[in-house]
């Protein structure tokens, strides 16, 4: 009976020290998912549960206009698979890739772009790099190129999700 006692009292100290890592590896997880939805122009309120407290999974694929339009593009025309190849990828790259491929092997290595002195992303820079169309050395990217509308929560679940490449 007393050997039973110490197994549950064990178990339940474990299972109390476990939680909060067990939680961040869910949250981290649903950010990967959710940035795999962005690149993928998927999404949706039903796609996907809340990140932290906020649903930014509810905003659906990301909204983008070509640089010095007024108006949004089709969000099929706005989806990064379009024209990136993107690693570790459930779906593969459209036929015809016209940017980078994007992963952790041309995002976070220091590279020169463009023309510009080698440099590498984070998630500020990539942020940038999507709402404004400039790269981490300061370069504009071409016009081609999207400028999304995207909020901190999709940035942040979509620099995860090339920053570290789900499993295959």
């Amino acid at each position: 009976m007393k050997q039973r006692l110490v197994v549950a009292i064990m178990l339940l100290v474990a299972g109390l020290l476990l939680a909060p890592l067990a939680q961040r590896h869910l949250q981290a997880r649903q950010r990967t998912d959710l940035g795999e939805r962005l690149l993928l122009g998927l999404g949706g309120a039903g796609d996907a549960g809340p990140i932290g407290s906020g649903d930014a999974a509810a905003a659906g694929p990301l909204r983008g206009r070509l640089a010095g339009h007024p108006d949004l593009l089709p969000v099929v025309a706005t989806r990064c698979v379009n024209c990136h190849a993107v690693d570790g990828s459930k779906r593969p790259p459209s036929a015809a890739a016209f940017g980078p491929a994007l992963g952790p092997a041309t995002l976070a290595r220091a590279l020169a772009r463009r023309g510009g002195p080698p440099s590498r992303y984070d998630a500020d820079s990539l942020c940038r790099l999507l709402r404004e169309g400039v790269d981490p050395a300061w370069v504009v990217i071409d016009a081609a190129m999207p400028r999304y509308e995207i909020d901190a929560a999709q940035c942040q679940a979509l620099w995860a999700r090339l920053s570290h490449p789900p499993p295959s």
